[in-house]
């Protein structure tokens, strides 16, 4: 009976704390009042310490993610260049593969495939330096190509080194053939301008513009491989061949892979 009765009387109890009081003693009143602008005043600093800290330490941790963010990003980045360079070097390398295709009698030379290192000053490459020498089999005279055609020939070479001189040097000279009738020969010179220009031996051969050049192999270039196409035909009165002005196949504002071709026998 006594548990049931204190049960009771805390059930009751229970049940007015929670729906509050309605009427509550006079120091609780007195001390409420005391205290509240005392609490008002902890809870509004806490707040502002709070505020205050919150955003350091959010900053930190945000400070720590964008630092993480920008060195995955980097790394991405670099990821990404490397894949392109690879793309691109691939495809370099195809375009040089093709060039073995203008030597019709490829089964006379090897190649060895090289990477330019320098160039003279200008924005066309006439001389410039490529990244395999002596030690690779290279020579003075070998020819030069990339993937679109002719690009020169090896005039000074050194272990690991070698120098190229282009077609489009003042100091170049190269025997064509006209592809659509091989029986037009003539010879087309380098220039200070970069340009390709030449004439025919025979005075009466029937070239147009578009007609593509190509080695005739009766110097130190084999036979068959690209040098460009026509773009004018001129004969002046005074004048006993025909004289033309080539656009070269191979861009010589941007070279970056080259194919060194050596004689078997050598």
């Amino acid at each position: 009976m006594i548990v049931t009765a204190v049960t009771i009387i805390l059930i009751i109890i229970m049940g007015m704390s929670i729906g509050g009081r309605v009427k509550i003693s006079g120091p609780e009143n007195v001390f409420g009042s005391m205290f509240t602008p005392v609490q008002r005043f902890l809870y509004s600093g806490g707040q502002f310490v709070e505020n205050t800290i919150r955003p350091i330490f959010a900053f930190r941790r945000i400070d720590r993610e964008n630092k993480k963010l920008s060195e995955e990003n980097e790394q991405l980045t670099k990821q990404l260049v490397e894949l392109q360079l690879a793309q691109s070097e691939l495809e370099e390398l195809r375009n040089l593969s093709k060039a073995l295709n203008y030597v019709q009698e490829e089964d006379r030379f090897h190649h060895v495939s090289a990477s330019v290192t320098g160039k003279d000053t200008g924005n066309w490459f006439n001389i410039f330096t490529i990244d395999v020498g002596t030690r690779d089999g290279i020579k003075k005279d070998s020819p030069v190509v990339n993937g679109n055609g002719l690009v020169g020939r090896v005039y000074e070479v050194g272990e690991n080194w070698a120098k190229v001189i282009t077609i489009i040097d003042n100091k170049s000279s190269v025997s064509f053939e006209i592809l659509r009738q091989n029986e037009y020969i003539g010879v087309i010179r380098g220039s200070v301008k970069a340009s390709l220009t030449g004439y025919l031996i025979d005075p009466q051969a029937e070239v147009v513009v578009g007609d593509k050049l190509i080695t005739s192999g009766l110097s130190i270039y084999p036979k068959g491989i690209v040098i460009g196409e026509i773009k004018e035909v001129s004969k002046k009165e005074d004048e006993l061949l025909k004289t033309i002005t080539v656009e070269p196949a191979v861009n010589f504002k941007k070279i970056d892979k080259v194919m060194v071709l050596i004689s078997q026998g050598e």
